[in-house]
């Protein structure tokens, strides 16, 4: 049984995710809705270097451990502080529903200007 360390969740993070609206005329266009906010644990998992367009760029990945809560998908967006991160799969650890990794790739250039600072 996994047993999750309340006190190692001390980093507050807001999640994003995408939303379809309608609007007067009946158009329909997606925006970006904050969804939560939650403490989370942070960690660095491994930093990868390579030759993208001939330019030299760092990626950066995490491990990002929450409570369990329902709804987070990969299409949504963690942020904290100025900080925005893609997620690239969601763990519910040992199926329990008490804890979620969550491991995401730091994001240079998509920053979604709506965004708020997460904090």
């Amino acid at each position: 049984m996994y047993v999750l360390d309340a006190g190692r969740l001390k980093k507050r993070i807001s999640i994003y995710g995408y939303q379809e609206i309608t609007d007067d005329l009946g158009q329909k266009s997606t925006r970006i809705v904050k969804k939560a906010s939650v403490w989370a644990e942070i960690r660095p998992v491994r930093g990868m270097e390579f030759l993208e367009y001939y330019r030299d760029a760092n990626e950066l990945q995490y491990k990002i451990t929450i409570r369990y809560r329902k709804g987070l998908t990969e299409k949504d967006v963690i942020v904290r502080g100025k900080t925005q991160y893609e997620i690239n799969s969601i763990i519910d650890i040992d199926e329990e529903h008490i804890a979620l990794e969550i491991y995401c790739t730091e994001s240079k250039d998509k920053k979604i200007p709506e965004m708020g600072d997460g904090e």
